[in-house]
């Protein structure tokens, strides 16, 4: 060592500190980040999952009450309500009907046979 030479290490604590709090920060603005991406996809899934809660229900009520309906009603169930509109065409039944939850609102469309009882095609997601 050289004398008279001191070990100065005056402004070393400062930017090593800067560096390692922006690198904290940089962190925990990410966990942020995924944090509301995973939120939500969270709240998409569910409402996904409840119109389509609201359309097995709605099928079910369909085939099981198709020669009494009229031709528009309403199905209220515990996550949402379900409204149609019916048109009888030849040997074939079009239901048109609005899937509403709290918060979204879907129109999907199937067509039903008379003679099977059974839908033959299915449209989701109808644009009004």
């Amino acid at each position: 060592m050289i004398k008279g030479w001191k070990n100065n290490q005056n402004g070393f604590v400062l930017p090593l500190t800067m560096i390692l709090s922006l690198i904290l920060l940089a962190f925990v603005f990410h966990a942020l980040l995924i944090l509301n991406s995973d939120r939500k996809f969270y709240q998409q899934s569910y409402a996904q999952f409840q119109l389509q809660q609201l359309r097995e229900c709605a099928l079910i009520d369909f085939e099981r009450e198709l020669a009494s309906l009229t031709e528009q009603g309403t199905f209220v169930y515990r996550n949402g309500t379900v409204q149609f509109n019916i048109t009888e065409i030849e040997d074939h039944v079009i239901i048109r009907f609005t899937l509403i939850t709290d918060d979204r609102k879907e129109i999907d469309q199937m067509t039903y046979s008379k003679k099977s009882g059974k839908p033959i095609k299915w449209m989701e997601r109808l644009i009004q």
